[in-house]
């Protein structure tokens, strides 16, 4: 369950079919009155055989003038950023992984970071979380699963179209959100994770079976997967639902103008309990899916 949590933030998978032109996508069209955008599910990362995207996300962009994303990643290219990062990333209390982690777990860990070649010592100053994804991007490159994902592709096309751009949080915001995890059940956190890095590779493909596809009801199984512990629930809570709400306005507000938005966000936050679709759709929103 807990490596699912990550894989979220940081999808990537092979492609495992052409679609129809016919099928439906992760693309949904949202609309009140004169007023509409869209809202595009992503999959934050894909080998290049996953290119072209589906027609349905190139026909939102072509409709679209501002081109709307979860945060604003070029900030991790800049020296700022990287000091940001490291900032969320590293125990700033004097702590370590030897202190939060139990022998066990820690040894568990040491096998597999030195299977691939990751000197664990070294990020002894380091959160799990952090070790745990680059455990899983060492993975991903292995299998060469570590390409280029929509939010990446159309944040290139807009800056190169130079169409306006907007975001739903800070870069700042993702961070404190990403690497805290495991604060708390560290132990369990790098177990289970560890656990199911055996099977980045299949759920991967179920992930982008189901987003390509646009089967929410797949998407919701494997949303609601999260919740089935104590603190698969506070996952559930904190990385998706609770965005969600913190969005719902900002997508409000944009469709009270003229403008055409198109907003990525991650497939997830469109599927289960409390998901962005569902919340515009209690707030009176035409929901179309393309």
């Amino acid at each position: 369950m807990m490596m699912r949590r990550i894989i979220y933030m940081f999808c990537a998978t092979l492609l495992l079919f052409c679609s129809s032109v016919f099928a439906k996508t992760s693309v949904f069209e949202i609309s009140k009155g004169e007023h509409k955008l869209f809202v595009a599910g992503t999959v934050h990362m894909l080998p290049s055989s996953a290119f072209p995207l589906p027609a349905a996300f190139n026909t939102a962009y072509e409709q679209s003038s501002i081109m709307v994303f979860e945060a604003d990643i070029r900030q991790l290219e800049t020296a700022a950023g990287l000091q940001l990062l490291m900032q969320h990333a590293r125990y700033q209390d004097g702590n370590s992984l030897t202190n939060v982690l139990s022998a066990k777990s820690y040894q568990i860990l040491l096998e597999q970071a030195t299977e691939f070649g990751l000197n664990l010592q070294a990020l002894d100053s380091f959160k799990p979380d952090f070790v745990l994804i680059n455990l899983m991007q060492l993975a991903l490159k292995q299998a060469e699963l570590n390409g280029q994902g929509v939010d990446k592709f159309y944040l290139d096309k807009a800056l190169q179209d130079q169409r306006e751009l907007a975001f739903l949080e800070t870069i700042e915001q993702q961070l404190s959100l990403l690497f805290n995890v495991s604060a708390g059940d560290e132990d369990v956190f790098v177990e289970q994770s560890l656990s199911e890095l055996q099977h980045i590779e299949v759920q991967l493909h179920n992930i982008i079976k189901a987003w390509r596809e646009g089967d929410l009801t797949a998407l919701a199984d494997f949303a609601m997967e999260y919740a089935d512990t104590p603190a698969g629930q506070q996952f559930y809570q904190r990385m998706l639902a609770q965005r969600n709400q913190d969005w719902l306005p900002q997508i409000q507000a944009m469709l009270t103008t003229a403008d055409v938005e198109m907003v990525l966000v991650g497939a997830l936050h469109l599927a289960g309990e409390a998901n962005l679709l569902q919340l515009l759709q209690q707030q009176g929103y035409q929901v179309k899916q393309l």
